[in-house]
């Protein structure tokens, strides 16, 4: 019954409206605030607002590279004043936007800027005073490369600890962007066309340009990889304090994927490649976790500065989740180490919990097939991984996944592809600073959308002192689930409730309601929230030709 205890809601729920549409929603330690509607000028695209402290808040409204506005707000969303920006002659006429993006004392606006003579592109940047609502001086190329890029972007499979990057868009037109914990270094990196077209040929290379937050460049270089595209895929980069890159990559054993293929051993391991200045060569650090799958891998840089990896292995191939690894970098050995063993198994109660009597039958049969009497989890992804003030590692992670449906159409005789997006349940995992594993909870929901993405779904997390809070949209009827219930289905835009999940350093979980999404009267994509720096997340969300600036608080 403890458990169950934990779930049931102490909810105590004040909602205030005016004609203005200015409300307040108090749940637990939740509170929403809305600023009143306000409009962005004509044609002008709403991006994310971008929080400045206690100097208050900043709405960018884009009219492509013709024109930004600026709206600022204050702390408690009160609209101040605003400025409207001509960009004519700021950049020339081969400049793509791409975002805005704050570092820990410049913002600039980053744009693709083409170099048609030459063949070539690169980044262009122009500062951006918050304090005046205006550009600084003029635009700056950072660097050009030395061939065509790559259109499409990297496959990110991890992404560093605590970075907010504001307005980025979809499509960074081939680039990608990190940037350093600290937010005083950022990375560029972009892949050249191959100059083969065969894959067990070819070596992509790969452009990384390192700069301060000052746009001093502190190095960059084209770099050509290890391996063959065939033999090697790159998973992702991130930037530490001291501005080495860190590229992390799945090599495979053979020359291709399919080769050496083993139910009970893999055909692949993970390799750091550590790039810096001056360097054309990579140190390179091979990872392997003795004969067990890694499904994931976040690389990110902790608050001693080292190099940690976290992430989901497999007992087996084609095997859901058996639980998450902790393994921390030698940089100067080239060597790696397992935390206190390395390996945390999810327990079967925990997996159990939450689920149908049908659906445990069928786990059962399933562990019962299993030489280890596994059962998993299947879909299990890393959605944010925190750093405890107490040494403590939190792992955030959802079950998602994009199903891909191939059909013939009937009407225009042709086949057609369908998406499925489903985002359901949460699983929190605590490693202590000694690397034991705490406890593990799990937070039941089940969410589908229509289509690749799903901006109605899914989660968006915070960490505020010692709690890590959780955020989702959902179905009405799992507000008050016992552990013997599964979640019922909450289908995305059909309107539902906002959840906020408290999860304590000790593990125990309470649950609130702030409100039906109707009350809200927009679309309120909390996924799509950004930190708002002062323990909340913010957005601007439209509808109905209208904006309104929300904050989504943590209040003691």
């Amino acid at each position: 019954m403890k458990f169950k205890t934990l779930l049931m809601t102490c909810v105590t729920m004040q909602l205030v409206l005016t004609s203005h549409l200015n409300a307040q929603l108090k749940a637990g330690p939740y509170v929403v605030k809305n600023s009143e509607e306000f409009e962005s000028p004509k044609k002008h695209l709403v991006s994310d607002p971008i929080p400045y402290g206690n100097d208050g808040i900043i709405q960018v409204n884009r009219r492509g590279l013709k024109s930004i506005s600026f709206q600022k707000f204050s702390n408690d969303l009160k609209f101040e004043k605003e400025n409207t920006i001509d960009l004519e002659g700021k950049f020339n006429d081969r400049v793509n936007y791409q975002s805005f993006i704050k570092f820990k004392n410049k913002t600039y606006l980053l744009a693709r800027e083409v170099f048609r003579d030459e063949e070539v592109e690169g980044i262009t940047a122009l500062e951006f005073s918050p304090k005046n609502l205006d550009f600084v001086g003029t635009a700056k190329n950072l660097f050009k490369s030395s061939d065509k890029v790559q259109m499409s972007r990297f496959s990110i499979g991890f992404a560093p600890y605590g970075v907010p990057v504001y307005g980025t868009p979809a499509d960074m037109g081939g680039y990608d962007l990190k940037i350093s914990e600290d937010k005083t270094k950022f990375l560029y990196t972009y892949s050249l066309v191959n100059k083969e077209r065969n894959d067990k040929i070819n070596k992509e290379v790969i452009g990384m340009q390192v700069f301060d937050e000052n746009l001093v460049k502190l190095w960059g270089d084209d770099f050509e990889m290890p391996y063959t595209e065939a033999k090697m895929d790159n998973i992702g980069f991130i930037l530490s304090d001291d501005g080495i890159v860190y590229l992390m990559a799945k090599v495979y054993e053979g020359d291709t994927p399919k080769e050496g293929k083993d139910k009970k051993k893999p055909n692949y391991h993970f390799e750091i490649l550590v790039y810096s200045k001056g360097k054309k060569a990579p140190k390179i650090i091979k990872i392997k976790l003795d004969n067990y799958f890694p499904t994931e891998a976040w690389v990110y840089e902790n608050a001693s500065h080292d190099i940690d990896i976290t992430g989901f292995y497999s007992k087996a191939s084609n095997k859901p989740v058996d639980g998450a690894y902790m393994i921390k970098l030698d940089v100067e050995t080239g060597t790696f180490t397992k935390v206190k063993g390395g390996y945390y198994e999810i327990p079967t109660d925990i997996i159990k919990s939450f689920t149908s009597e049908r659906e445990k039958r069928k786990l059962d049969k399933q562990a019962d097939k299993d030489e280890d009497n596994d059962i998993g989890i299947s879909n299990l992804e890393i959605n944010e991984i925190y750093m405890m003030d107490d040494g403590s590692t939190k792992i955030v992670a959802e079950q998602y996944l994009v199903q891909v449906t191939y059909y013939y159409d009937m009407n225009c005789k042709c086949m057609r592809t369908k998406y499925d997006t489903y985002a359901d349940d949460i699983f929190v995992m605590s490693i202590s600073a000694d690397g034991k594993l705490e406890w593990t909870k799990k937070i039941p929901k089940a969410q589908h959308a229509n289509g690749a993405y799903g901006a109605g779904i899914s989660i968006n997390t915070m960490k505020v002192g010692s709690d890590i809070h959780i955020f989702y949209i959902d179905n009405i009827k799992n507000l008050n689930l016992s552990v013997n219930e599964a979640p019922k289905r909450h289908e995305d835009r059909r309107g539902g409730f906002l959840t906020g999940v408290t999860i304590t350093s000790k593990g125990d979980v309470k649950k609130y309601s702030l409100g039906e999404i109707e009350t809200y009267d927009t679309n309120f994509y909390i996924r799509e929230f950004v930190d708002g720096g002062r323990n909340n997340l913010i957005s601007t969300e439209r509808r109905k030709k209208r904006n309104i600036l929300f904050s989504v608080e943590v209040v003691k």
